[in-house]
Protein backbone atom coordinates (compact mmCIF):
# COMPACT_ATOMS: atom_id res chain seq x y z
CA UNK A 1 0.00 0.00 0.00
CA UNK A 2 2.91 2.39 0.41
CA UNK A 3 3.44 4.51 -2.61
CA UNK A 4 6.44 5.43 -4.26
CA UNK A 5 6.82 8.77 -5.75
CA UNK A 6 6.75 9.26 -9.50
CA UNK A 7 10.40 9.11 -11.60
CA UNK A 8 11.85 12.28 -12.45
CA UNK A 9 14.59 13.13 -14.57
CA UNK A 10 17.96 15.23 -13.03
CA UNK A 11 19.48 18.28 -14.09
CA UNK A 12 21.85 18.81 -11.85
CA UNK A 13 24.43 16.61 -9.64
CA UNK A 14 26.75 17.36 -6.22
CA UNK A 15 28.56 14.60 -4.18
CA UNK A 16 30.14 14.95 -0.44
CA UNK A 17 31.24 11.86 2.26
CA UNK A 18 28.20 12.69 3.97
CA UNK A 19 24.62 13.66 3.15
CA UNK A 20 21.97 15.24 6.50
CA UNK A 21 18.83 15.46 5.25
CA UNK A 22 16.90 17.98 8.06
CA UNK A 23 18.55 21.32 10.24
CA UNK A 24 16.80 20.87 13.33
CA UNK A 25 19.14 20.34 16.42
CA UNK A 26 19.75 16.52 16.01
CA UNK A 27 20.89 17.17 12.18
CA UNK A 28 23.18 20.55 12.57
CA UNK A 29 24.80 18.20 15.60
CA UNK A 30 25.36 15.17 13.18
CA UNK A 31 26.94 17.30 10.19
CA UNK A 32 28.87 19.56 13.31
CA UNK A 33 30.91 16.50 14.22
CA UNK A 34 31.01 14.76 10.87
CA UNK A 35 32.83 18.37 9.63
CA UNK A 36 34.99 18.58 12.71
CA UNK A 37 36.64 15.20 11.65
CA UNK A 38 37.85 16.32 8.10
CA UNK A 39 34.56 14.87 6.35
CA UNK A 40 33.13 16.79 3.42
CA UNK A 41 29.37 17.64 4.57
CA UNK A 42 26.57 18.28 2.71
CA UNK A 43 23.26 19.16 4.92
CA UNK A 44 19.59 19.39 2.88
CA UNK A 45 16.99 21.10 4.25
CA UNK A 46 13.49 22.34 3.13
CA UNK A 47 13.73 25.41 5.49
CA UNK A 48 17.04 25.67 7.30
CA UNK A 49 15.63 28.50 9.84
CA UNK A 50 12.05 26.05 10.37
CA UNK A 51 11.59 23.02 11.34
CA UNK A 52 10.41 21.81 14.73
CA UNK A 53 13.58 22.89 17.20
CA UNK A 54 12.66 26.47 17.04
CA UNK A 55 9.68 26.08 18.55
CA UNK A 56 10.38 23.72 21.42
CA UNK A 57 8.85 25.76 24.39
CA UNK A 58 10.06 23.45 27.92
CA UNK A 59 13.38 22.76 27.43
CA UNK A 60 16.50 20.17 27.86
CA UNK A 61 15.81 17.04 30.72
CA UNK A 62 19.21 17.05 32.41
CA UNK A 63 19.88 15.31 35.92
CA UNK A 64 21.78 18.79 37.20
CA UNK A 65 19.97 19.85 40.18
CA UNK A 66 20.76 18.82 44.23
CA UNK A 67 19.78 15.74 45.07
CA UNK A 68 19.16 14.80 41.31
CA UNK A 69 21.26 12.21 39.49
CA UNK A 70 21.87 10.55 36.24
CA UNK A 71 19.90 7.06 37.51
CA UNK A 72 16.38 9.19 38.79
CA UNK A 73 16.31 10.86 35.23
CA UNK A 74 16.91 7.03 33.90
CA UNK A 75 14.16 5.72 36.13
CA UNK A 76 11.78 8.49 35.07
CA UNK A 77 12.44 7.89 31.24
CA UNK A 78 11.61 3.88 31.75
CA UNK A 79 8.69 4.37 33.99
CA UNK A 80 6.88 6.91 31.43
CA UNK A 81 8.44 4.51 28.29
CA UNK A 82 5.78 1.99 29.36
CA UNK A 83 8.13 -1.23 29.37
CA UNK A 84 9.57 -0.34 25.47
CA UNK A 85 12.44 1.27 26.42
CA UNK A 86 15.52 0.25 26.02
CA UNK A 87 17.46 0.39 29.28
CA UNK A 88 21.20 1.07 28.12
CA UNK A 89 20.02 3.49 25.56
CA UNK A 90 18.51 5.15 28.37
CA UNK A 91 21.07 5.14 30.74
CA UNK A 92 23.70 6.68 28.03
CA UNK A 93 20.91 9.99 27.52
CA UNK A 94 20.97 10.16 31.03
CA UNK A 95 24.56 10.11 31.64
CA UNK A 96 25.34 12.36 28.79
CA UNK A 97 22.56 14.99 29.12
CA UNK A 98 24.68 17.14 31.47
CA UNK A 99 27.59 17.46 29.12
CA UNK A 100 25.34 18.41 26.17
CA UNK A 101 24.03 20.91 28.21
CA UNK A 102 27.56 22.17 28.98
CA UNK A 103 28.71 22.05 25.27
CA UNK A 104 25.73 24.23 24.39
CA UNK A 105 26.37 26.55 26.72
CA UNK A 106 30.20 26.82 25.63
CA UNK A 107 28.71 27.61 22.29
CA UNK A 108 26.94 30.49 23.95
CA UNK A 109 23.64 29.04 24.45
CA UNK A 110 21.88 31.32 26.70
CA UNK A 111 20.19 28.75 29.41
CA UNK A 112 18.80 28.83 32.76
CA UNK A 113 21.00 25.87 34.54
CA UNK A 114 19.85 27.08 38.61
CA UNK A 115 16.66 27.40 38.47
CA UNK A 116 15.34 24.38 37.09
CA UNK A 117 11.68 23.38 36.22
CA UNK A 118 9.75 20.58 36.69
CA UNK A 119 7.50 18.71 33.83
CA UNK A 120 5.28 15.96 33.65
CA UNK A 121 6.59 12.48 34.85
CA UNK A 122 9.85 13.78 36.30
CA UNK A 123 10.33 13.47 39.97
CA UNK A 124 12.69 16.35 40.13
CA UNK A 125 13.42 19.73 38.97
CA UNK A 126 15.55 18.85 35.73
CA UNK A 127 14.63 21.12 32.82
CA UNK A 128 16.87 23.24 31.60
CA UNK A 129 14.93 26.07 29.70
CA UNK A 130 15.75 29.30 28.27
CA UNK A 131 13.88 32.97 27.32
CA UNK A 132 11.31 31.49 29.85
CA UNK A 133 9.21 29.45 27.34
CA UNK A 134 11.87 29.65 24.10
CA UNK A 135 14.35 26.79 24.98
CA UNK A 136 14.19 25.53 21.02
CA UNK A 137 14.73 28.67 19.37
CA UNK A 138 17.76 29.71 21.77
CA UNK A 139 19.60 25.95 21.19
CA UNK A 140 18.75 26.30 17.22
CA UNK A 141 19.90 29.67 17.30
CA UNK A 142 23.52 29.07 18.47
CA UNK A 143 23.21 25.69 16.49
CA UNK A 144 22.40 27.45 13.46
CA UNK A 145 25.24 29.79 13.63
CA UNK A 146 28.11 27.23 14.50
CA UNK A 147 26.92 25.54 11.66
CA UNK A 148 26.96 28.75 9.19
CA UNK A 149 30.78 29.68 10.36
CA UNK A 150 31.41 25.69 9.59
CA UNK A 151 32.46 24.13 6.49
CA UNK A 152 29.26 22.13 5.70
CA UNK A 153 27.76 23.29 2.71
CA UNK A 154 23.29 23.46 3.12
CA UNK A 155 21.72 23.59 0.27
CA UNK A 156 18.44 25.20 1.21
CA UNK A 157 15.13 25.49 0.05
CA UNK A 158 15.78 21.37 -1.14
CA UNK A 159 13.48 18.81 -0.61
CA UNK A 160 14.98 15.06 0.00
CA UNK A 161 13.04 12.50 -2.77
CA UNK A 162 14.36 9.59 -2.52
CA UNK A 163 17.19 7.50 -1.21
CA UNK A 164 19.74 5.85 -3.79
CA UNK A 165 20.72 2.14 -3.00
CA UNK A 166 23.45 -0.05 -5.28
CA UNK A 167 21.87 -3.57 -6.24
CA UNK A 168 23.82 -4.48 -2.65
CA UNK A 169 21.29 -2.10 -0.88
CA UNK A 170 24.21 -0.22 0.11
CA UNK A 171 23.04 4.18 0.39
CA UNK A 172 25.14 5.72 -2.44
CA UNK A 173 23.79 9.07 -1.85
CA UNK A 174 20.39 11.07 -2.25
CA UNK A 175 18.03 12.18 -5.29
CA UNK A 176 16.74 15.67 -4.05
CA UNK A 177 15.01 18.54 -5.90
CA UNK A 178 15.56 22.42 -5.10
CA UNK A 179 12.14 23.78 -4.50
CA UNK A 180 11.41 26.93 -6.63
CA UNK A 181 8.66 30.04 -5.28
CA UNK A 182 5.43 28.16 -6.17
CA UNK A 183 6.78 24.76 -5.12
CA UNK A 184 7.58 23.34 -8.69
CA UNK A 185 10.82 20.98 -7.91
CA UNK A 186 13.93 20.91 -10.12
CA UNK A 187 15.43 17.40 -9.24
CA UNK A 188 19.21 16.53 -9.30
CA UNK A 189 21.41 14.04 -7.52
CA UNK A 190 23.81 14.09 -4.50
CA UNK A 191 26.29 11.25 -4.68
CA UNK A 192 27.21 10.12 -1.25
CA UNK A 193 28.78 7.16 1.16
CA UNK A 194 26.05 7.98 3.87
CA UNK A 195 23.02 9.97 3.99
CA UNK A 196 21.72 10.72 7.56
CA UNK A 197 18.07 11.41 8.32
CA UNK A 198 17.43 14.09 10.53
CA UNK A 199 14.13 15.15 8.99
CA UNK A 200 11.83 14.05 12.33
CA UNK A 201 7.96 14.99 12.93
CA UNK A 202 5.14 13.61 11.10
CA UNK A 203 2.62 15.74 13.09
CA UNK A 204 0.81 17.05 9.85
CA UNK A 205 -0.41 13.77 8.95
CA UNK A 206 -2.99 14.61 11.96
CA UNK A 207 -5.78 16.96 11.84
CA UNK A 208 -4.15 19.16 14.77
CA UNK A 209 -0.95 19.17 15.75
CA UNK A 210 1.58 21.36 17.42
CA UNK A 211 3.96 20.55 14.42
CA UNK A 212 4.94 23.39 12.24
CA UNK A 213 4.64 23.35 7.87
CA UNK A 214 7.15 20.96 7.21
CA UNK A 215 6.73 18.19 9.18
CA UNK A 216 5.45 15.64 6.70
CA UNK A 217 7.25 12.23 7.86
CA UNK A 218 9.86 12.74 5.21
CA UNK A 219 12.62 10.70 7.03
CA UNK A 220 10.37 7.88 7.88
CA UNK A 221 9.09 7.53 4.07
CA UNK A 222 12.37 7.68 2.61
CA UNK A 223 13.76 4.93 4.95
CA UNK A 224 10.74 3.01 4.21
CA UNK A 225 10.45 2.99 0.70
CA UNK A 226 14.89 2.10 0.77
CA UNK A 227 13.60 -0.74 2.86
CA UNK A 228 14.76 0.06 6.35
CA UNK A 229 13.45 -1.37 9.26
CA UNK A 230 10.84 0.75 10.94
CA UNK A 231 10.11 0.39 14.65
CA UNK A 232 7.11 0.97 16.47
CA UNK A 233 5.64 3.59 14.55
CA UNK A 234 2.15 3.47 15.97
CA UNK A 235 3.13 5.47 19.04
CA UNK A 236 2.61 8.71 18.41
CA UNK A 237 2.53 11.25 21.51
CA UNK A 238 -0.70 13.69 21.95
CA UNK A 239 0.44 16.77 23.53
CA UNK A 240 -2.29 17.35 26.44
CA UNK A 241 -2.60 21.46 25.91
CA UNK A 242 -2.45 22.49 22.68
CA UNK A 243 -4.58 25.87 22.18
CA UNK A 244 -7.47 24.94 21.20
CA UNK A 245 -9.21 26.67 17.99
CA UNK A 246 -11.85 25.49 15.42
CA UNK A 247 -9.43 25.94 12.28
CA UNK A 248 -7.18 22.39 11.59
CA UNK A 249 -3.49 22.01 10.78
CA UNK A 250 -0.92 23.85 13.48
CA UNK A 251 -1.68 25.26 16.85
CA UNK A 252 -0.03 26.73 19.46
CA UNK A 253 1.51 24.49 22.00
CA UNK A 254 0.80 25.38 25.54
CA UNK A 255 4.00 24.36 27.31
CA UNK A 256 3.79 21.75 30.36
CA UNK A 257 5.70 23.75 32.36
CA UNK A 258 2.94 25.80 33.00
CA UNK A 259 1.35 23.14 34.65
CA UNK A 260 4.68 22.27 36.52
CA UNK A 261 4.46 26.06 38.29
CA UNK A 262 1.08 25.72 39.08
CA UNK A 263 -1.45 25.79 36.12
CA UNK A 264 -4.53 23.48 36.82
CA UNK A 265 -6.42 21.47 33.96
CA UNK A 266 -10.20 21.60 34.48
CA UNK A 267 -13.19 20.17 32.81
CA UNK A 268 -15.97 22.79 31.32
CA UNK A 269 -17.30 23.01 34.65
CA UNK A 270 -14.27 24.31 36.63
CA UNK A 271 -13.67 21.23 38.23
CA UNK A 272 -9.99 20.14 38.33
CA UNK A 273 -9.75 17.19 35.79
CA UNK A 274 -7.09 15.16 37.01
CA UNK A 275 -7.68 14.94 40.76
CA UNK A 276 -8.09 10.89 41.95
CA UNK A 277 -6.85 10.47 38.38
CA UNK A 278 -3.56 9.40 39.06
CA UNK A 279 -0.61 10.16 41.97
CA UNK A 280 0.97 12.99 39.81
CA UNK A 281 -1.96 14.77 39.04
CA UNK A 282 -1.64 17.48 36.61
CA UNK A 283 1.82 16.26 36.07
CA UNK A 284 1.05 12.55 34.75
CA UNK A 285 2.52 11.61 31.98
CA UNK A 286 1.46 12.68 28.73
CA UNK A 287 -0.58 9.63 27.64
CA UNK A 288 -2.29 9.32 30.53
CA UNK A 289 -3.48 13.09 30.71
CA UNK A 290 -4.32 13.00 27.20
CA UNK A 291 -6.31 9.64 27.31
CA UNK A 292 -8.34 11.49 30.61
CA UNK A 293 -8.99 14.65 28.19
CA UNK A 294 -10.05 12.51 25.58
CA UNK A 295 -12.77 11.05 27.68
CA UNK A 296 -14.07 14.16 28.75
CA UNK A 297 -14.35 15.47 25.18
CA UNK A 298 -15.94 11.95 23.71
CA UNK A 299 -18.37 12.58 26.45
CA UNK A 300 -19.22 16.24 23.93
CA UNK A 301 -16.87 18.49 25.05
CA UNK A 302 -15.05 20.36 22.22
CA UNK A 303 -12.25 21.46 24.44
CA UNK A 304 -10.98 21.73 28.54
CA UNK A 305 -9.78 24.36 30.31
CA UNK A 306 -6.32 25.04 31.17
CA UNK A 307 -6.14 27.20 34.46
CA UNK A 308 -3.04 29.37 35.29
CA UNK A 309 -4.98 32.68 36.53
CA UNK A 310 -3.45 31.94 40.32
CA UNK A 311 0.61 32.01 38.62
CA UNK A 312 -0.48 36.18 38.26
CA UNK A 313 0.86 38.44 35.88
CA UNK A 314 4.46 38.66 36.22
CA UNK A 315 5.07 34.88 35.96
CA UNK A 316 3.59 34.20 33.24
CA UNK A 317 4.39 37.41 31.41
CA UNK A 318 8.16 37.35 32.09
CA UNK A 319 8.42 33.52 32.46
CA UNK A 320 6.13 32.22 29.88
CA UNK A 321 5.95 34.85 27.36
CA UNK A 322 5.08 33.23 24.20
CA UNK A 323 2.39 31.22 25.65
CA UNK A 324 1.35 34.42 27.12
CA UNK A 325 1.61 36.25 23.29
CA UNK A 326 -0.22 33.35 21.46
CA UNK A 327 -2.92 33.23 23.77
CA UNK A 328 -3.44 37.02 24.13
CA UNK A 329 -2.89 37.10 19.70
CA UNK A 330 -6.48 34.99 19.46
CA UNK A 331 -8.16 36.97 22.34
CA UNK A 332 -7.59 35.52 25.61
CA UNK A 333 -5.80 36.84 28.82
CA UNK A 334 -4.13 34.13 30.68
CA UNK A 335 -3.87 35.97 33.87
CA UNK A 336 -7.54 36.71 34.01
CA UNK A 337 -8.96 33.96 31.71
CA UNK A 338 -8.94 29.90 31.53
CA UNK A 339 -7.10 29.08 28.21
CA UNK A 340 -9.09 26.13 26.16
CA UNK A 341 -7.18 23.14 25.42
CA UNK A 342 -7.17 19.50 23.73
CA UNK A 343 -4.69 17.32 23.00
CA UNK A 344 -2.87 17.52 20.15
CA UNK A 345 -0.56 15.31 17.66
CA UNK A 346 3.35 16.28 18.81
CA UNK A 347 6.25 13.71 18.92
CA UNK A 348 6.68 10.59 17.18
CA UNK A 349 7.88 7.73 19.62
CA UNK A 350 8.71 5.77 16.93
CA UNK A 351 10.71 5.98 13.38
CA UNK A 352 13.65 4.23 11.60
CA UNK A 353 15.41 1.87 13.87
CA UNK A 354 18.39 3.01 14.95
CA UNK A 355 21.36 2.83 18.01
CA UNK A 356 22.17 5.82 19.71
CA UNK A 357 24.95 6.41 16.99
CA UNK A 358 22.40 6.65 14.64
CA UNK A 359 23.28 2.93 12.54
CA UNK A 360 20.16 1.81 11.00
CA UNK A 361 19.43 -1.59 9.13
CA UNK A 362 20.37 -0.14 5.63
CA UNK A 363 24.36 -0.17 5.18
CA UNK A 364 25.08 3.85 4.90
CA UNK A 365 22.13 4.86 6.37
CA UNK A 366 21.56 6.65 9.50
CA UNK A 367 18.62 7.92 11.75
CA UNK A 368 18.85 10.66 14.28
CA UNK A 369 16.32 12.20 16.70
CA UNK A 370 12.80 12.32 15.85
CA UNK A 371 13.35 10.32 13.34
CA UNK A 372 14.81 7.70 14.81
CA UNK A 373 13.37 5.13 17.05
CA UNK A 374 16.62 4.30 19.57
CA UNK A 375 14.54 2.66 22.06
CA UNK A 376 14.90 5.85 24.13
CA UNK A 377 11.06 6.73 24.45
CA UNK A 378 9.79 3.41 24.33
CA UNK A 379 5.97 3.54 24.06
CA UNK A 380 5.57 7.63 25.72
CA UNK A 381 8.49 10.04 25.62
CA UNK A 382 9.05 11.62 29.12
CA UNK A 383 8.85 15.19 28.27
CA UNK A 384 11.85 17.49 27.20
CA UNK A 385 13.69 14.46 27.01
CA UNK A 386 13.48 14.69 23.11
CA UNK A 387 15.98 18.16 22.20
CA UNK A 388 18.63 16.19 24.78
CA UNK A 389 18.31 13.34 22.39
CA UNK A 390 18.87 15.43 19.60
CA UNK A 391 21.87 16.37 20.31
CA UNK A 392 23.52 13.30 21.87
CA UNK A 393 22.63 11.47 19.13
CA UNK A 394 23.53 13.74 16.25
CA UNK A 395 26.53 14.13 17.72
CA UNK A 396 27.04 10.46 18.05
CA UNK A 397 26.36 9.58 14.53
CA UNK A 398 28.49 12.82 13.41
CA UNK A 399 31.21 11.08 14.97
CA UNK A 400 29.97 7.26 13.71
CA UNK A 401 29.43 8.07 10.24
CA UNK A 402 32.62 10.16 10.01
CA UNK A 403 34.78 7.22 10.88
CA UNK A 404 36.65 5.57 9.08
CA UNK A 405 35.41 2.27 9.14
CA UNK A 406 32.22 3.01 8.69
CA UNK A 407 32.31 5.48 5.87
CA UNK A 408 34.55 2.46 4.08
CA UNK A 409 31.54 0.12 4.79
CA UNK A 410 29.31 2.68 3.30
CA UNK A 411 31.05 2.84 0.03
CA UNK A 412 28.67 2.26 -2.49
CA UNK A 413 30.25 -0.88 -4.89
CA UNK A 414 27.65 0.20 -8.32
CA UNK A 415 25.65 2.63 -9.54
CA UNK A 416 23.70 3.81 -7.07
CA UNK A 417 19.32 4.36 -8.13
CA UNK A 418 16.17 5.22 -6.57
CA UNK A 419 13.29 2.95 -5.65
CA UNK A 420 10.97 1.93 -8.79
CA UNK A 421 8.42 4.89 -9.73
CA UNK A 422 5.24 5.11 -8.72
CA UNK A 423 2.25 6.91 -8.96
CA UNK A 424 2.67 9.08 -6.14
CA UNK A 425 -0.54 10.80 -4.08
CA UNK A 426 -2.92 13.68 -5.16
CA UNK A 427 -1.90 16.74 -2.77
CA UNK A 428 -5.79 17.32 -3.15
CA UNK A 429 -6.17 14.33 -0.85
CA UNK A 430 -4.08 15.42 2.19
CA UNK A 431 -6.98 16.84 4.20
CA UNK A 432 -9.00 14.45 4.26
CA UNK A 433 -6.81 11.73 5.07
CA UNK A 434 -5.24 13.47 7.97
CA UNK A 435 -9.27 14.17 9.40
CA UNK A 436 -8.89 10.47 9.06
CA UNK A 437 -5.86 9.81 10.99
CA UNK A 438 -7.22 12.04 13.91
CA UNK A 439 -10.66 10.53 13.71
CA UNK A 440 -8.82 6.73 13.98
CA UNK A 441 -5.78 6.45 14.95
CA UNK A 442 -5.72 9.91 17.58
CA UNK A 443 -5.52 9.49 21.19
CA UNK A 444 -8.36 6.63 21.25
CA UNK A 445 -8.30 3.64 18.71
CA UNK A 446 -10.33 0.41 17.53
CA UNK A 447 -10.22 -2.04 15.02
CA UNK A 448 -12.89 -0.76 12.95
CA UNK A 449 -11.82 2.71 13.26
CA UNK A 450 -7.87 1.27 12.13
CA UNK A 451 -9.53 -0.86 9.52
CA UNK A 452 -11.66 2.23 7.95
CA UNK A 453 -8.58 4.31 7.97
CA UNK A 454 -6.61 1.64 6.12
CA UNK A 455 -9.38 1.67 3.72
CA UNK A 456 -9.28 5.36 2.89
CA UNK A 457 -5.63 5.20 2.53
CA UNK A 458 -5.91 2.42 -0.30
CA UNK A 459 -8.91 4.76 -2.07
CA UNK A 460 -6.56 8.20 -1.72
CA UNK A 461 -6.42 9.34 -5.45
CA UNK A 462 -2.89 9.05 -7.47
CA UNK A 463 -1.09 12.11 -8.08
CA UNK A 464 -1.15 10.79 -11.71
CA UNK A 465 -1.84 7.71 -13.76
CA UNK A 466 1.95 6.24 -14.83
CA UNK A 467 3.59 7.06 -18.17
CA UNK A 468 6.10 6.06 -19.70
CA UNK A 469 9.67 7.19 -19.49
CA UNK A 470 10.40 10.04 -16.58
CA UNK A 471 8.12 13.09 -15.94
CA UNK A 472 9.68 16.31 -17.25
CA UNK A 473 11.93 18.21 -14.61
CA UNK A 474 9.26 20.64 -12.71
CA UNK A 475 6.39 18.45 -13.36
CA UNK A 476 6.43 16.43 -10.04
CA UNK A 477 5.62 19.83 -7.04
CA UNK A 478 6.25 19.90 -3.52
CA UNK A 479 2.89 19.41 -2.37
CA UNK A 480 2.94 15.73 -4.38
CA UNK A 481 6.18 14.70 -2.53
CA UNK A 482 4.61 15.57 1.16
CA UNK A 483 1.24 14.50 0.03
CA UNK A 484 2.88 11.21 -0.65
CA UNK A 485 5.18 11.14 2.34
CA UNK A 486 1.84 11.48 4.63
CA UNK A 487 0.15 8.79 2.90
CA UNK A 488 3.48 6.66 3.65
CA UNK A 489 3.10 7.87 7.56
CA UNK A 490 -0.59 6.97 7.70
CA UNK A 491 -0.26 3.71 6.65
CA UNK A 492 2.70 3.01 8.73
CA UNK A 493 0.90 4.30 12.45
CA UNK A 494 -2.03 2.69 10.74
CA UNK A 495 -0.94 -1.10 10.59
CA UNK A 496 1.38 -0.79 13.44
CA UNK A 497 -1.71 0.00 15.67
CA UNK A 498 -3.86 -2.27 14.13
CA UNK A 499 -1.42 -4.81 14.44
CA UNK A 500 -1.01 -4.14 18.76
CA UNK A 501 -4.12 -5.68 20.60
CA UNK A 502 -3.13 -3.78 23.43
CA UNK A 503 -3.00 -0.60 25.36
CA UNK A 504 0.22 0.79 26.67
CA UNK A 505 1.85 4.23 26.55
CA UNK A 506 0.35 6.76 24.21
CA UNK A 507 -1.22 3.36 22.05
CA UNK A 508 -4.81 3.39 23.57
CA UNK A 509 -7.37 1.03 22.23
CA UNK A 510 -10.49 1.20 23.23
CA UNK A 511 -11.33 -3.16 22.08
CA UNK A 512 -8.02 -3.57 23.87
CA UNK A 513 -7.86 -1.83 27.30
CA UNK A 514 -5.04 -4.23 28.46
CA UNK A 515 -1.44 -4.09 28.39
CA UNK A 516 0.38 -7.87 28.00
CA UNK A 517 2.64 -8.44 30.17
CA UNK A 518 5.36 -9.11 27.11
CA UNK A 519 6.30 -6.26 26.16
CA UNK A 520 7.78 -6.25 22.64
CA UNK A 521 8.17 -3.63 19.65
CA UNK A 522 6.45 -3.49 16.32
CA UNK A 523 8.83 -3.76 13.59
CA UNK A 524 7.82 -3.40 10.41
CA UNK A 525 9.83 -3.76 6.49
CA UNK A 526 8.52 -2.71 3.36
CA UNK A 527 10.14 -5.20 1.05
CA UNK A 528 8.10 -3.80 -2.14
CA UNK A 529 5.37 -5.45 -2.21
CA UNK A 530 3.97 -4.76 1.07
CA UNK A 531 4.41 -4.47 4.56
CA UNK A 532 6.07 -7.30 6.77
CA UNK A 533 6.80 -8.41 10.27
CA UNK A 534 9.93 -8.85 11.81
CA UNK A 535 10.05 -11.42 14.20
CA UNK A 536 8.89 -10.65 16.95
CA UNK A 537 11.37 -8.29 19.07
CA UNK A 538 11.42 -8.14 22.64
CA UNK A 539 12.97 -5.29 24.99
CA UNK A 540 16.68 -5.00 24.97
CA UNK A 541 17.11 -7.35 22.00
CA UNK A 542 15.48 -5.15 18.85
CA UNK A 543 18.48 -3.17 17.96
Amino acid sequence: MIRALPAVRPRWRSGADIVIVGSGAAGIAAALAAAARGKQVLMVTKDLTGGATPLAQGGMAAAIGPGDSAARHARDTIDAGAGLCEPETVATLAAGAPTAISRLAALGARLERVSLRLEGGHSRHRIVHAGGDATGAEVHRVLREALLASPVRVLDSTAALDLLLTEEGVVGGLLAATIGPGGELDPGVVTAGSVVLAAGGLGQAFATTTNPPGTTGDALALAARAGARLRDPEFVQFHPTVLWETRTGQRPLITEALRGAGAVLRDLDGRPLMAGRHRLGDLAPRDVVSAVMHERIDDGARHLWLDATALGADALETGFPAVTAACRARGIDPVTEFIPVAPGAHYSCGGVQADMDGRTSVPGLYAVGEAASTGLHGANRLASNSLTEAVIAGRRAGGAVGAPEAAGSARPSGTPLPPPPGPGVSAASWPALAAAMSRYAGVLRDRAGLDSLLRAAREVPEARQETAGSVRAGELDLAVVEATNLHTVSVLVATAALRREESRGCHRRRDAPWTRPDARHTVLHWDGGGLRDVADAPVGMAS
